[in-house]
């Protein structure tokens, strides 16, 4: 999107480059994967994901990155948009709730909530590609070091040879974890 801005004094850039900021961010109706950049141990890849599926969705249970599914009738609880509906905010449509870290502290466990404009709900994609709570905690989004765990939906049989895999998701300090286990990949970004 390109806009066209006159500016007319000195005193009113700063205003004006910080309205359009906000604008800009709150325009973004980009959608789809946000996918960690290294594929660990699942060849697919992992993605935010909220637990459970359709009727067995757990909206209070913790996130987890999860096997990126490349069904799109599928992904509805993988889908988000960023800067929506507020600057800052990661949402998902399909269950209208926002990413959430309760209390922006080291091992902080990532959920999804109803919308808000709570700190712990605001968060940026840095030109680095860490997903860091808004503000200066040092702190970034990350996957669990541990090795990857089969994810089942509830109540059903995997089907033979077709396994996803999930690992949990929480804060750590940026500077204190490898980028394999931070570095975050969004389509509106460039990859």
């Amino acid at each position: 999107m390109i806009r066209s801005i006159r500016i007319l004094t000195r005193t009113g850039t700063a205003v004006l480059l910080a309205a359009f900021f906000l604008t800009a961010q709150a325009d973004d109706t980009t959608s789809g994967l946000l996918k960690l950049s290294t594929e660990l141990d699942e060849a697919r890849g992992l993605c935010f994901d909220i637990a459970g599926f359709r009727d067995n969705i757990d909206l209070d249970v913790p996130m987890q990155a999860h096997t990126c599914k490349s069904n799109p009738n599928a992904q509805e609880d993988e889908i988000f948009q960023m800067n929506h509906p507020q600057p800052g905010n990661i949402h998902n449509a399909a269950y209208d709730v926002c990413v959430d870290v309760i209390a922006i502290v080291e091992r902080g466990s990532v959920f999804v909530r109803p919308c808000s404009d709570s700190a712990t709900q605001q968060f940026e994609l840095t030109d680095d590609q860490e997903l860091r709570p808004v503000g200066d905690s040092g702190l970034c989004v990350v996957v669990s070091p541990t090795p990857s765990y089969p994810a089942v939906r509830a109540g059903r049989t995997p089907e033979p040879g077709v396994t996803n895999v999930a690992r949990a998701m929480s804060l750590a300090p940026c500077d204190e974890v490898e980028d394999a286990l931070r570095l975050w990949q969004f389509p509106s970004r460039k990859e």
